[in-house]
């Protein structure tokens, strides 16, 4: 070969310098490159040091050996096939040697046939590496079909021969492509009629005739056989035939010929009729034999089976074998589906349905059936039996299912597949749950006063586990209630354990006891009805308005007001208003008077000063609310100003008159009241004396005898009396002197007062001389 040049030169070059211990690594493998001491050849490849291996003296060429991993050196072909042969060259160590030259020699006798193709360096044009011995080398070259020349590569080199019936490994793997390595060479044979081709491998540098050579030996056969092709079988049908064919190369078929088969692994399988792993069978006279193969586990899975067509020709057999595969596939349907673990009652919901091709053959025709359970029912419309069609295998086909539940409880939903011979069947389970309407009720207060606007709370809940729709509340205002609010509320969605609240108002117009009742519906349940009780009551006042008919001018009035709450309501937040006539001066006075429970008592007492003479009334108005009004109103009359005359003189006690009197001496105040000028009578009066220190009251009387006087000490008071108009009263009233002042002059004061209130009507002053 052209690229073999650089390696002769190079091994030339070494023998030249004795360069013994540093062989080229290309030449020698597993040899140093170079050392220092050497020379690098020129064409020396680059090549890392490898010192594992000891070289020891100059190499040489000792065996040469057919490569039975590529080419056993007996072996059969079909005629008009070719086969390669693999030579490697080997040192006396047991190394390829590259760079020998190998002479490939047909041996020709009677009827021996075949004929040299193409060998290793046929092309070459470099000069064949010297050897040893010195002999003449010659360039690799095929002299003539018989006879060619190659030499030993340097290097690997892949090699497609483009064996038309290459050598198979053991496994019967076919091997188009192989390998030649260093130290090795190549030659393809051919032949075009059945006979023997002996091969005689010839290295001329090996000095042992021994081992210069070797025979290799190939049978030429008219001998062909048809394999059967890989096969899949659809369980659970589990048998299958395999046809072997032999026949020559104008297509007659071969009798007799034996064919062995042998199960190497997969699911466990027999052949038909052998009844084990292993069988011999005989081709018939069209050259067909055939191999039952039953799969005993019924299991899919791959037995390959490598047959052999045993041949046998000039004395050896001609095996030709071929591992075909049987792959036993099944269709494997699940099914499943699944819904929600709840649902509403009356909603759509979703159910999920897969089925799944778990064999490895599609699945064809798969039907599916849908059984809904109990109160299940479709709401999207479909129809079942459902045709999915074909399933490849592995994949997984989904369809998507609405359903509605139309009654509470839990309910099973039945569904299976089936397609060709496989089928599947399971079920999911759906709890429909309701809502359940609750609702409550309370008037707010629960007793309130007629005309006063009242709250009606209504809770509505769902104490169930499914959603209540379309919630709507009613209130039912009873009559005497006017209603304040809308008396609907709609609600909508009420979700599992949601609960609003709506006010409805009112206003309570009449007393009486009242029932409010509010209902609640939703679909697909019983309305809810709540109630609450209210009782409306009203406060009713009783008023009572005491005070005097008749007073005098500037004389205060006395006056009380009762008010008594004697209805079946608190009077609160209620107020009095009194409203004076003008003869007590006009005007009006407030006075807060609540809250009064049913029975209960208010009362007030006050005073007005007489402002005019003449009659006038007052009046007293309770408001507590529109419903809880009262008054009262009385008369009254001020009468004009009293003209009294006052006289006080100081006698002796024999009423003889005397103003000068000695210390233990006891004497007389003559006291006259007289009514003389008044338009009126007097109101009721009394008189009051009051006696200097000098003196000490003794005794006293009016002289009608119809008025007591008492006193002790420096004072005395008469007894209430009355003066008509002209009409006169006189008081005799005895005093003792007990000291003399300084100025021997003392003074004692009697005054008149009105007894309703005791202002001073009138006054006297009587002076008196007193010594010892």
């Amino acid at each position: 070969m052209r690229t073999r040049t650089w390696a002769w030169v190079a091994m030339s070059f070494l023998l030249a310098t004795s360069c013994r211990s540093t062989p080229l690594d290309k030449i020698w493998p597993g040899c140093p490159t170079c050392t220092p001491d050497c020379p690098q050849p020129v064409a020396c490849p680059p090549s890392a040091v490898s010192p594992q291996v000891d070289c020891g003296p100059d190499r040489v060429p000792t065996e040469v050996v057919i490569d039975e991993s590529i080419s056993p050196a007996v072996d059969c072909n079909p005629i008009m096939t070719q086969h390669t042969l693999v030579a490697t060259v080997l040192d006396q160590f047991g190394q390829p040697m590259a760079g020998q030259r190998v002479e490939w020699i047909l041996g020709r006798f009677g009827d021996a046939v075949g004929d040299i193709v193409a060998h290793d360096d046929q092309y070459g044009s470099g000069t064949i590496a010297p050897i040893p011995n010195a002999r003449v080398t010659n360039a690799g070259n095929k002299i003539d079909n018989d006879y060619a020349i190659s030499v030993t590569n340097y290097g690997p080199e892949l090699i497609d021969a483009g064996n038309n019936f290459p050598y198979t490994n053991a496994d019967g793997s076919r091997l188009p492509d192989f390998t030649v390595g260093i130290g090795q060479s190549w030659c393809t044979i051919t032949s075009g009629r059945e006979g023997v081709t002996d091969i005689i491998v010839y290295v001329p540098a090996i000095r042992d005739g021994t081992k210069h050579k070797i025979w290799a030996k190939k049978i030429w056969a008219d001998f062909a056989v048809e394999f059967p092709a890989d096969a899949v079988n659809l369980l659970p049908e589990d048998t299958h035939r395999f046809p072997v064919r032999v026949h020559r190369s104008d297509g007659t078929g071969i009798p007799g010929q034996t064919i062995e088969a042998e199960i190497l692994d997969g699911p466990a399988a027999i052949f038909q009729g052998a009844g084990g792993t292993t069988t011999r069978v005989t081709s018939n006279a069209d050259g067909i034999a055939e191999l039952v193969v039953r799969n005993t586990a019924g299991a899919p899975g791959v037995n390959r089976i490598k047959i052999t067509a045993v041949g046998g020709f000039y004395g050896e057999s001609c095996p030709r074998s071929q591992i075909v595969e049987k792959r036993w596939q099944r269709v494997a349907l699940e099914v499943a589906c699944t819904m929600p673990a709840t649902a509403p009652l009356g909603r759509p919901f979703e159910k999920t349905i897969t089925v799944t091709n778990t064999g490895d053959a599609p699945a064809e025709n798969v039907i599916l059936e849908d059984t809904p359970g109990g109160a299940l029912a479709f709401a999207g419309g479909e129809s079942f039996p459902m045709d999915l069609g074909t399933i490849p295998a592995g994949e997984t086909v989904t369809r998507t299912i609405r359903m509605v539940g139309n009654a509470a409880g839990t309910f099973t939903n039945s569904v299976a597949a089936r397609g060709g011979t496989a089928s599947a069947q399971s079920g999911c389970s759906v709890e429909i749950v309701q809502g359940q309407l609750e609702i409550t009720k309370v008037c707010d207060p629960a007793r309130t006063q007629a005309g006063s606007r009242v709250s009606f709370i209504v809770t509505v809940s769902n104490t169930g586990r499914g959603p209540l729709e379309n919630v709507v509340v009613t209130d039912r205002y009873p009559a005497g209630i006017t209603p304040a609010s809308q008396d609907r509320t709609t609600l909508g969605t009420l979700l599992p354990g949601e609960s609003q609240e709506i006010v409805f108002a009112g206003t309570a117009d009449e007393p009486g006891s009242y029932t409010n009742t509010a209902v609640a519906t939703a679909d697909g349940v019983p309305e809810a009805t709540a109630t609450c009780s209210l009782e409306v009551v009203q406060c009713q006042l009783e008023m009572q308005l005491i005070g005097p008919e008749t007073i005098y001018f500037g004389e205060p009035g006395n006056f009380t007001l009762e008010v008594k709450n004697i209805g079946d309501g608190d009077a609160s937040g209620c107020t009095v208003r009194i409203t004076y006539g003008g003869c007590l001066g006009g005007g009006f006075e407030d006075f807060e008077i609540g809250p009064l429970a049913p029975g209960e008592v208010w009362r007030k007492d006050w005073s007005r000063t007489a402002q005019t003479v003449g009659p006038c009334s007052i009046r007293a108005d309770s408001s507590c609310g529109t419903s809880c009004t009262k008054y009262a109103e009385g008369q009254l009359s001020v009468n004009g100003l009293t003209a009294l005359q006052v006289e006080m003189i100081d006698k002796a006690l024999d009423g003889s008159e005397a103003g000068v009197f000695r210390v233990g001496e006891t004497f007389l105040y003559r006291v006259r009241i007289e009514n003389d000028a008044g338009t009126e009578a007097t109101p009721e009066m009394f008189a009051d004396w009051m006696l200097p220190p000098e003196l000490e009251f003794i005794s006293g009387r009016s002289l009608d005898g119809r008025v007591d006087v008492t006193g002790a000490g420096r004072t005395a008071k008469s007894g209430r009396f009355v003066l008509p108009v002209g009409g006169a009263l006189d008081f005799e009233i005895t005093v003792r002197a007990v000291s003399a002042p300084a100025s021997t002059l003392t003074k004692t004061t009697m005054i008149v007062r009105r007894a309703s209130d005791e202002v001073d009507l009138a006054d006297e002053t009587e002076s008196t001389t007193i010594y010892r």
